[in-house]
């Protein structure tokens, strides 16, 4: 009875750290995905950025990959019922656990020197908007795509010097980039068609690019910590498991020495005639001798 309990334990933690590591499968790929995405989002406005903002987002991609291929450790060793794979991958889940929980801890340690390292970078870049071509392309990659204009507005363009033979959008005595341009209308001059901007991006782009790093960096930390409850679930589950299995497989061994000495024990009575040896009992592995 004891025998079949055992047995019936160890097949439903068996079968959970199954579904736990195919949840690992899921959830590694969507890691990856995540850190992909903030990756690129990153890329996109590198420029501004100090190469620390890309540490954490690097780093949930490696663990995610690493989770990927440790995930088989736990599937073959459940289905072979292998205590040494279940023990190895309940191990580097517990070393992926603390990566992560660091990984956690710098997105959000990061996440706090965001405001004053993109309004430093945004404000000592723009006067040099019509100089570098570098500066140029990344401030006509932001106003473009995050619909702003200037740091705080247009009116912080008229402290750029405009050089001689470049084009822009004129307002005020203000000339600002054509990225700026929110709406456009066309027209007929002469023979031309001439596109001409109508309204202009009303908010700056400190505050957008402020808050799209902000929460890509939460995402980052959110992501980290949700993994690693569900890794805590798997690492409980896989020294339950490793457990259970070194369990029963003392349990089949000690039976089958009971079975080995009914036998011999069976095979002298039935030969009385032969000499009566004494039955050496030898422990297995595990057993102490009383």
């Amino acid at each position: 009875m004891a025998q079949n309990n055992l047995e019936v334990g160890m097949k439903c933690i068996k079968y959970m750290l199954l579904c736990v590591t195919a949840i690992f499968v899921l959830t590694s790929a969507l890691i990856i995905s995540v850190g992909t995405t903030i990756y690129a989002i990153y890329y996109d406005v590198s420029f501004f950025l100090y190469d620390q903002m890309f540490s954490p987002a690097t780093f949930i991609i490696v663990i995610g990959v690493i989770m990927l291929f440790v995930s088989l450790f736990g599937c073959v060793g459940a289905l072979k019922e292998s205590t040494c794979l279940v023990n190895i991958f309940a191990v580097i889940l517990s070393l992926v656990l603390v990566l992560e929980i660091a990984a956690a801890i710098a997105a959000y340690t990061l996440r706090g020197q965001v405001t004053k390292m993109l309004d430093e970078n945004l404000r000592d870049t723009l006067p040099y908007y019509y100089t570098n071509s570098e500066v140029a392309s990344s401030y006509d990659f932001i106003q473009s795509r995050l619909n702003c204009c200037g740091v705080d507005s247009y009116l912080d363009w008229g402290e750029v010097q405009n050089a001689q033979g470049t084009e822009g959008i004129s307002v005020a005595n203000i000339t600002v980039p054509f990225s700026c341009c929110a709406q456009t209308r066309r027209h007929i001059l002469g023979e031309m068609e001439v596109e001409e901007c109508e309204k202009l991006y009303a908010n700056g782009c400190l505050p957008r690019i402020t808050y799209l790093v902000y929460q890509s960096a939460g995402l980052l930390g959110a992501g980290a910590m949700t993994i690693a409850f569900i890794q805590i679930i798997g690492i409980v589950f896989s020294f339950s498991l490793a457990t259970s299995i070194r369990k029963a497989k003392s349990e089949r061994e000690r039976r089958r020495w009971e079975i080995q000495e009914r036998m011999i024990n069976a095979y002298t009575s039935l030969s009385p005639d032969t000499e009566k040896k004494p039955v050496v009992y030898v422990p297995f592995h595990g057993q102490t001798v009383a």
